[in-house]
């Protein structure tokens, strides 16, 4: 990989961040898979359903493909409670006094007992609550970015590799491609020999057929359009920025390029070369289909 290059992103990803708030924790994971689009899916307590669309509008900014799952969990509640201290101990003073009248004992439920020692917490700060939830999401995404940018890095070192390795079976083609041509007008006119004592043929129009021939059989050209796109695969993978459906419509035209040289060919030696740049291909198209 060059020093200049820009690392891929893979689609697959995973991050985590929790945060205290004020009557409990927030937590949120993310989860990314494979998509051949952007799909954002959000998991989150019926309290925090409005939320739903920030959330998804939030991970949209940051990633263009990939099947994106947003868990929220709150441990809490909106609803929560608190005591008053300050009351409980003015309530359990008094009872206490009592008790030594009537020589009985004081106890917890006698004092929770009372009204307003416990008040229901109706006027939670939803909007504070709301900002540590974004907060949060935002901390997990960035990490589930940077496992997405690792797990990127590796699939383009294993991708240049593959690249060259179909360069230099392009180069290898080269040779025994040109010799294709040359090979089947050969094989034509020894044929033809056999039967060169058919007076009806005409040795003119025998002459024009076997050179359309060789000019069908020739590959040059489907050999240039092979290095052209191997050029844009490679383009694509170190330029930055999403690759993945840039580099898989060049795939499908390599394989293309191919299958048409493997028609032509006709000659043991390219054609097992011919092979093994479709296996190798094949192991290409796996991995872009990871990345995003």
């Amino acid at each position: 990989m060059t020093p200049e290059a820009e690392t891929l992103k893979s689609m697959t990803g995973y991050g985590r961040a929790e945060s205290d708030w004020e009557a409990g924790r927030v937590t949120v994971e993310v989860r990314s898979l494979n998509n051949r689009f952007l799909e954002v899916s959000v998991r989150a307590p019926k309290d925090l359903l409005f939320l739903d669309n920030e959330l998804k509008k939030d991970a949209r900014e940051r990633f263009s493909r990939g099947k994106i799952e947003i868990y929220v969990s709150l441990e809490g509640g909106i609803r929560g409670f608190a005591v008053d201290l300050e009351k409980a101990r003015q309530v359990l003073s008094a009872l206490e006094g009592v008790a030594e009248l009537s020589g009985d004992e004081v106890r917890l439920e006698h004092v929770l007992s009372v009204g307003d020692v416990i008040r229901w917490n109706e006027k939670t700060d939803v909007k504070g609550l709301a900002d540590v939830v974004l907060s949060v999401t935002g901390q997990a995404l960035d990490r589930m970015g940077e496992h997405r940018v690792q797990e990127g890095s590796a699939i383009q070192k294993d991708l240049a590799g593959r690249l060259e390795n179909l360069r230099n079976m392009r180069v290898k083609m080269a040779p025994l491609a040109e010799s294709v041509p040359e090979r089947i007008a050969e094989n034509l006119e020894e044929f033809l020999k056999r039967i060169e004592k058919n007076e009806l043929i005409d040795n003119q129009r025998l002459e024009a057929e076997i050179a359309l021939l060789s000019q069908r059989a020739d590959v040059c050209e489907e050999l240039n359009r092979i290095e052209t796109h191997l050029d844009a695969m490679e383009k694509a993978l170190f330029e930055g920025g999403p690759a993945g459906r840039r580099m898989d419509f060049l795939i499908q035209e390599l394989v293309r390029e191919v299958n048409t040289i493997g028609s032509k060919a006709g000659v043991v030696d390219l054609s097992s070369i011919v092979v093994d740049f479709k296996t190798e291909l094949e192991r290409v198209r796996e991995q872009v289909q990871n990345i995003e």
